[in-house]
């Protein structure tokens, strides 16, 4: 009985959303999407223009699709980080951090703003006010995190840093839109838009060998004979070592 009652618990903190047959149609472009986000770290990749912006839109319920259906499980609250400066609607560090509703002093300390609470928040760098923005999101308690572009306008270290929070993210979906695959953290599965169409690659590390549209990284890592154990940053370069050993 023990435990059964814990199998239930684990299954109800897991958060997941599903599409059925949503269907989305902008002017011309039309997206068609069907899929299973469950807890995990999910990459999503495609060309520019494929339709990746607009499906985090979808999932995260900044607009609705034309049919179909997007059914949410314990998925109570869910962000959707694009622009920073959309998010911003105070005027010091201090007040925008606690116009969080988190923890207030952690997210300037863990944003590296520490004795800049009172600097008016355009004053900052874009890669200042970005930090701020995703520690209070990634600490936040969002279910379902959508990041687009996150590493855009940081430096390495930062992007490090950004890595380092999404891996101590528990029961969280967190989706990655990202056309830079060398910055990433340990990502649980492969998606890819192609012309206005979700697919699922599959399970990191496994799908990787039959990724059709894989970025030239991982091409000369696979045509070499070297298999990435996954696609953070330390797995590619062990991978890159093993051909040059």
């Amino acid at each position: 009985m023990q435990k059964l009652h814990q199998e239930i618990s684990v299954r109800t903190l897991k958060a997941g959303i599903t599409l059925l047959q949503v269907s989305l149609k902008k002017g011309s472009f039309r997206l068609s999407a069907d899929g299973e986000f469950f807890s995990g770290v999910h990459l999503l990749t495609g060309r520019v223009g494929s339709g990746k912006t607009s499906l985090g839109e979808l999932l995260t319920g900044i607009i609705t699709p034309d049919s179909g259906s997007i059914i949410q499980e314990n998925c109570r609250r869910v962000m959707l980080l694009q622009d920073t400066s959309y998010h911003v609607s105070t005027i010091t560090v201090r007040e925008e951090a606690a116009s969080w509703h988190g923890d207030e002093k952690r997210i300037i300390a863990l944003s590296g703003l520490f004795g800049k609470e009172e600097t008016d928040i355009f004053a900052l760098s874009r890669g200042e006010l970005k930090r701020l923005e995703l520690a209070a999101i990634l600490t936040g308690r969002y279910d379902l995190i959508v990041l687009d572009e996150p590493y855009a306008g940081l430096d390495k270290d930062a992007r490090k840093w950004v890595n380092r929070i999404i891996a101590g993210c528990n029961n969280k979906v967190i989706i990655l839109i990202s056309h830079d695959i060398t910055s990433l953290p340990p990502v649980d599965f492969l998606w890819e838009m192609d012309n206005g169409t979700l697919t699922c690659i599959g399970k990191v590390p496994e799908c990787l060998i039959g990724w059709s549209r894989a970025p030239p990284l991982i091409r000369f890592l696979l045509n070499n004979g070297s298999y990435p154990k996954g696609l953070a940053r330390l797995d590619l370069e062990e991978a890159v070592c093993r051909i040059h050993a």
